[in-house]
């Protein structure tokens, strides 16, 4: 009876651990990270051009983004 408690417990952390990699191997994924926001969110089915123009307008507008960066991101989205 111990055994098979012992032989469950051992197994129940092997299960945590490559849950862990496994998280942490998604997180470090360098494919993720060329991505722009613009292609993450085409990847979604719905979601509003609308609201991605205008947080593309207040990036623009708080200065993190150019006028040439607005407007070649605003043409993708409009593909």
């Amino acid at each position: 009876m111990a055994r098979i408690i012992f032989l469950l417990v051992i197994f129940a952390l092997v299960v945590v651990i490559v849950v862990y990699l496994v998280k942490a191997i998604k997180m470090n994924n360098p494919k993720e990270e060329k991505q722009t926001p613009i292609q993450k969110t085409k990847e979604r089915t719905n979601y509003s051009v609308a609201d991605e123009l205008l947080k593309l307008q207040n990036l623009k507008e708080e200065g993190i983004i150019t006028e040439k960066e607005f407007e070649e991101m605003k043409k993708k989205l409009m593909e």
